[in-house]
This record gives structure tokens, C-alpha cells and sequence, in this order.
């Protein structure tokens, strides 16, 4: 497999890190412009979401940067920063893993959890169901559009032809059958 060339070292390079190391902020700034654009590409092809792209060549300039006492003279600062990047995508990328594998134990650990304590439908409830049931078709299908399909009065009455009155009085005739309903099948007979 054929690995990548190192590019030769750029003598206006070499000057503008010796600027740098000596405090000149605009010798840096003159070697970003330069640099910012090849090291965006190369993580561009490297990173597997687009959004690193931009985050990790700041990262890899702030930590070029700090760093500048490090880099070697008479060597590439081009093939120097592609290390960096390189080094600081690798890094994210197994950050990535392990939160994603975290993540999945938390899922995981949280559904256990939700499953232990899920109370058991109380025995009014079923009952709740079951007299629903019982109820006419129109009564079965009003309960419906109110109370799991969350609609408004007005959606009810808009969706069955009726007045907004209608639906009003007849959720309060279905609440009372259905309470009376349920208070005969859990009281002892």
C-alpha cells in the first residue's frame, strides 16, 4: 500500500514558524491561512461525520500553536499538522465509541428499569377498558377521538358533524356511565 508523500519543507514556512515561536502572532495567523485549507480537506476525507470537520482544524491549530516548540525545523509544517489532525480525529473518534457503547448500557440499564417498576394496570383500569367496550359504536368512537386521540371539542364536533354543546354533554354522559360502570364491576356483589 502506498502511503502518502511528505511534502518537502517550505522555507517561507520554516521562517514564518521561527516568527511564531518569537511571539508574532501574525506569522502564525500567515501560516493558518496557508495550511487551514489543506488540513479542512484532509479531515474532510477522513472524518466519518462532516460536523468534526471544522472543530478539529481549530483544535488542530490551537494545538500547533502551544506546540510550535515542538515541531522539528527543516521538516514539513504541512505533514506536522496532518499528524496533529490525524492524532486529534483518531482520539474523537474513540471518544465517540466509548460514549456510544455508555450510551447503549444506559439504554439498556434504563429499560430494565422502567420494566421493574411499570406498574401492573390496576384492576380499575381493566375494568375502564372493559366498559368501554360495552359502550354503542358512537359512544366507543367519541371516547376515542377525546381521550387517545387527544382531540378538542371542537375537532369532535368539527370531524362528526355535531355541535361543540353536543360533544360537551355527551363526554359528560359517557364519564358518567363509564364511572358508574366501573364502580359496579369492583363493588362486591
Amino acid at each position: 500500500m502506498l502511503e502518502p508523500a511528505t511534502p518537502p519543507p517550505d522555507p517561507a514556512d520554516a521562517e514564518l514558524v521561527r516568527a511564531a515561536r518569537d511571539g508574532d502572532s501574525a506569522a502564525f495567523a500567515a501560516l493558518l491561512d496557508r495550511h487551514l485549507p489543506h488540513v479542512r480537506t484532509f479531515l474532510a476525507l477522513k472524518a466519518p461525520v462532516p460536523q468534526l470537520v471544522d472543530e478539529l482544524a481549530h483544535d488542530t491549530f490551537v494545538f500547533a500553536y502551544r506546540h510550535l516548540d515542538e515541531f522539528a525545523p527543516g521538516t514539513s509544517f504541512r505533514a506536522w499538522l496532518r499528524a496533529i489532525a490525524w492524532n486529534l480525529l483518531r482520539a474523537e473518534v474513540q471518544r465517540f465509541a466509548r460514549e456510544r457503547v455508555q450510551l447503549e448500557r444506559f439504554a439498556a440499564w434504563q429499560l430494565e428499569e422502567w420494566s421493574a417498576a411499570a406498574p401492573e394496570p390496576s384492576a380499575e383500569a381493566e375494568h375502564l377498558l372493559d366498559c368501554v367496550g360495552e359502550l354503542p359504536e358512537p359512544l366507543r368512537q367519541l371516547v376515542a377521538l377525546k381521550y387517545q386521540e387527544d382531540r378538542s371539542g371542537e375537532e369532535i364536533a368539527t370531524r362528526l358533524g355535531r355541535s361543540a354543546v353536543w360533544v360537551r354533554v355527551s363526554l359528560f354522559r359517557v364519564r358518567q356511565l363509564l364511572r358508574d360502570c366501573v364502580e359496579r364491576k369492583t363493588s362486591p356483589a
